[in-house]
């Protein structure tokens, strides 16, 4: 199910010069008219707080004003929450440290005034951004010690804030029952106070983390009561979507009919409501449902749907998920160019909306700044104009000289320091859209190094076994020509092996684009581990006769282990596979384990041809792997290592290897024992509910 954002999404907003400079102008205005510096910093205040997320520019140029009101009236108070804005600013910006550093400021300056309201709200806004940094230890301190004040002290709005906040960090720490404890709290304020309008949001904070825990028939219930609220008070959009949520919830459960009923009940009304986006988010779970039923050419259909849909409406990245979606359906029909196809259609799209937002950012920048250079000459050039009319009308009447000199003064002073501001703060503007550019270029050049990787492993080491079985194939045309049929076992064995060599790559592909994507299930379970290891040795036991390599299991009794079988097969598969190409004919390749409370340590041994220190450090990096060759000639490409590691990383666990050249190679793995299976959380499938 789709999970629910807790967090803002922050959007960057470009103003007109002339509205932005009106805007200042009124501001500006509105102090002067304010004599009492008291009540100045009260009214800078309150514009910072509406208007910092959407002028965050101004909002801290206002804040640092406020701040040296304060300094001069020693307000305190006031000076303390000019500082919580510009930390928010910064929290906005990302920018957590520098956020940190102020809101520790702001304390000191309410701690002075002896201000607890102050002081409990700079400890929940601080505890957010700790939150936000994964420091959960401080942020449960700072917020539950203003939690415990709001709730002496009756301060609902900022009380129910403390409690989500605290709900969220123990849904992050995978706490989901001590999530629930907080989030309950908020639900029965909303209840007493009779907050109808919330509680639609409180049902279903509620039921993602009843999904969370699988807990999906209790789930249903708090979507249903959302069905019961929106009686009363229709609306159709939430109707819509709560259909979309009852259907995403049957679907977890497996019930595919009461799925499908709830879903195309959704799908009407988004028709009626005409958005062709809601259009597509509910044929995409239509076709999730016959995608789990196997119903693999419906779920084709269906994705074929939605995708035309995005190309209609142009939404790049509801087309950029289609295309990884029609790239997995493709590939379970076992049709590789159609696959190839929609995978290679969906890398092309996601550069395409980072460089189109890249485009849009710098030209909405370029026009704003040719915008400002017109106006600030449009002001000059008014300027002229008025000099040169006072000039002929001073000869007139010399009072009326003096008076339009003196005017013109006035005026001129205020508007060139008014000029000044406004150019001021849109430079900042500018180094701050700047800054955001940079990073998303570092973050696009890391983006380009894993596709080129992958297009290298693709276009090379798929297409050298593949050109190897052409060859291989016309040679056994020719030995059959020739009756040369001696010749054609050889062949054949060299044929098998490349055939092996492309599906074990292909596997390894299709396996790690599955997991970029988040489309491949994590489905952990006990898991008897001897049999697991024996069935593996059997599938190499002809590739070790081959080689003349002694395979030996050095495990005597039946150990459980608490992970993913398909996973777990991989990495143990990948493993083998390796040691086997590395290690000389008439080697040795030993596997066992070691036990602990918590963990199985799996140790794999051989006696191959061992790894140098410099190849160690980069093993398992996709932009440094490189291609090796076995001691036959195999062919490797580090895929099957770095596929290992994200493998047993999420099933808990870890990988290191251990080498010396020319003496063998031990790779150890830890794998969570079935003893320990209470205290592993339940994991939410990559389908979770969005309201």
């Amino acid at each position: 199910m789709r999970k629910l954002s807790l967090l803002s999404i922050f959007f960057l907003f470009t103003t007109n010069p002339l509205l932005f400079s009106q805007k200042l102008y009124s501001v500006d205005k509105k102090l002067d008219s304010i004599s009492d510096i008291n009540l100045k910093i009260e009214f800078l205040n309150e514009w910072t707080g509406k208007n910092y997320r959407k002028l965050p520019v101004e909002a801290l140029h206002y804040a640092k004003k406020t701040i040296e009101y304060a300094k001069e009236s020693e307000n305190y108070s006031g000076a303390g929450n000019a500082l919580i804005r510009i930390a928010l600013v910064h929290f906005r910006k990302e920018e957590y440290t520098q956020s940190i550093s102020f809101f520790n400021k702001a304390l000191d300056k309410f701690a002075i005034s002896e201000d607890s309201v102050g002081i409990n709200n700079t400890y929940l806004n601080r505890g957010i951004v700790y939150r936000n940094m994964n420091k959960y230890n401080l942020a449960i301190v700072d917020l539950f010690t203003c939690m415990e004040y709001f709730e002496k002290n009756n301060n609902t709005f900022e009380l129910i804030s403390s409690y989500n906040s605290i709900g969220l960090i123990y849904k992050n720490l995978k706490k989901y029952s001590k999530a629930l404890e907080y989030y309950y709290k908020a639900e029965k304020i909303y209840k007493e106070g009779n907050q109808i309008s919330f509680m639609y949001t409180s049902n279903t904070n509620i039921a993602n983390i009843l999904s969370i825990q699988n807990n999906f028939q209790e789930a249903l219930n708090y979507y249903k009561k959302n069905l019961e609220i929106l009686k009363e008070k229709p609306n159709k959009y939430q109707l819509a979507q709560t259909y979309h949520n009852i259907g995403s919830c049957f679907m977890e459960m497996e019930q595919d009919s009461m799925a499908l009923e709830y879903l195309n009940q959704s799908l009407l009304l988004k028709k009626e409501i005409g958005n062709k986006n809601l259009i597509i988010s509910t044929i995409n779970s239509l076709a999730h449902v016959f995608y789990a039923q196997n119903n693999y050419q419906k779920a084709l259909e269906y994705r074929k749907k939605a995708l035309a849909l995005a190309i209609e409406t142009k939404n790049i990245e509801y087309q950029k998920d289609c295309n990884r979606e029609l790239f997995a359906i493709f590939a379970q029909l076992h049709q590789p160019d159609s696959a190839i196809h929609y995978i290679l259609n969906y890398e092309l799209l996601k550069d395409s909306i980072f460089n189109h937002e890249n485009l849009k950012q710098i030209a909405e920048i370029q026009e704003k700044y040719e915008s400002e250079k017109k106006e600030t000459q449009i002001t000059l050039l008014e300027k002229e104009n008025k000099s040169k009319m006072w000039q002929r009308n001073s000869l007139i009447v010399l009072l009326i000289l003096l008076l339009g000199y003196a005017i013109f003064i006035v005026r001129s002073y205020y508007r060139n320091k008014k000029t000044h501001r406004l150019l001021q703060l849109q430079n900042e503007r500018i180094q701050w859209h700047k800054t955001l550019l940079d990073q998303k270029n570092e973050a696009l050049s890391d983006s380009n190094k894993t596709k080129n990787r992958l297009f290298q492993i693709i276009s090379h080491d798929l297409r050298s076994p593949l050109a190897s079985v052409y060859n291989i194939a016309q040679l056994i045309k020719i030995f059959i020509q020739q009756r040369k049929y001696q010749l054609l076992e050889e062949s054949c064995h060299d044929m098998e092996e490349s055939i092996n060599n492309v599906l074990s790559l292909t596997d390894n592909l299709l396996s790690w684009s599955l997991n970029q994507s988040g489309k491949l299930p994590y489905k952990p379970a006990i898991i008897s581990l001897k049999p697991l290891l024996e069935n593996n040795l059997r599938t190499y036991s002809s590739v070790a006769k081959q080689k003349n390599i002694h395979l030996q299991l050095l495990l005597e009794e039946t150990v459980m282990v608490f992970a993913d079988r398909q996973m777990l097969d991989t990495v143990i598969r990948n493993l083998i596979n390796n040691s086997l190409k590395f290690t000389k004919p008439g080697g040795v390749i030993a596997i066992g384990l070691n036990q602990s409370d918590n963990f199985v340590e799996l140790w794999i041994k051989d006696s191959g041809i061992g790894i140098s220190e410099d190849q160690i450090a980069h093993l398992f990096e996709i932009d440094h792997s490189q291609s090796y060759n076995g001691t036959n000639g195999e062919k490797g490409n580090g895929l099957g290592l770095l596929l290992c590691k994200q493998f047993i990383e999420q099933n808990k666990g870890e990988i290191r290897v251990e080498s010396t050249l020319n003496l063998g190679t031990t790779f150890r793995i830890t794998i969570p024992v079935a003893e320990n299976t209470n205290e592993i959380s339940t994991i939410l499938s990559s389908n979770a509910n969005v309201n």
